[in-house]
């Protein structure tokens, strides 16, 4: 597997993204090549191939750039914070499943989980890469802010800590929901709802680890 190289002094990568977003929405994985790409994004073949290893890597890397890397400095800062009593707690959380609504409910990053649903199965290695790039990155940011660790000796799905999964659930209950319906009326719907889930969650946490409600 390739490894993806980026430069932070180079506007080609951004524009690589920008031009695979493009044609992934429009045709799909199959039906885009990395020569499309590197014609839609002014560049050679080569100079994708140089950020980015593969199509799989290239399509793990724009959705990390619409959501993965658009909430790493909100998760960070709520993750270094200091101890927070539990109504603290309770607002850290809103604020933070606020903003990965936001993002998970973009009409954008839906369409191309659509197609991840629609072709993973084509291309095993791009499931994989997604896990590995995007959401086990964003669950261990998560589990930092909700102060809470795998239990001992756990592996795989069973390394998710149960709080983590609480809080998750519902985010991807209303993705999901998003994906079958208007994205639009399920996000007020959910700004509505998730004042009362985060309390239930945070009063739990603040249970098990001994912090004062």
């Amino acid at each position: 597997m390739g490894t993806q190289k980026t430069s932070r002094s180079s506007p080609k990568p951004a524009a690589i993204r920008s031009a695979a977003q493009r044609l992934f929405l429009a045709r799909g994985m199959r039906q885009t090549s990395m020569d499309a790409v590197a014609a839609e994004a002014g560049v050679t073949k080569q100079t994708v191939y140089r950020y980015f290893g593969s199509k799989e890597q290239l399509f793990v890397a724009v959705l990390r750039s619409l959501v993965v890397e658009r909430l790493q400095p909100d998760i960070a800062a709520a993750a270094h914070q200091a101890t927070r009593s539990g109504e603290e707690l309770e607002d850290t959380l809103l604020a933070v499943a606020s903003r990965i609504l936001d993002r998970v409910l973009d009409p954008v990053y839906l369409d191309l989980i659509r197609v991840l649903i629609a072709e993973g199965r084509q291309y095993p290695e791009l499931v994989d890469l997604f896990r590995t790039a995007a959401v086990g990155p964003m669950a261990a940011a998560l589990s930092e802010v909700l102060g809470v660790r795998p239990p001992e000796h756990s592996s795989g799905a069973e390394a998710v800590p149960p709080a983590l999964r609480l809080f998750i659930a519902p985010i991807l209950a209303y993705e999901v929901e998003g994906m079958l319906g208007n994205p639009s009326e399920v996000r007020a719907r959910a700004r509505a709802e998730l004042p009362g889930l985060v309390r239930l969650l945070a009063a739990a946490i603040s249970a098990d680890t001994g912090r004062r409600p």
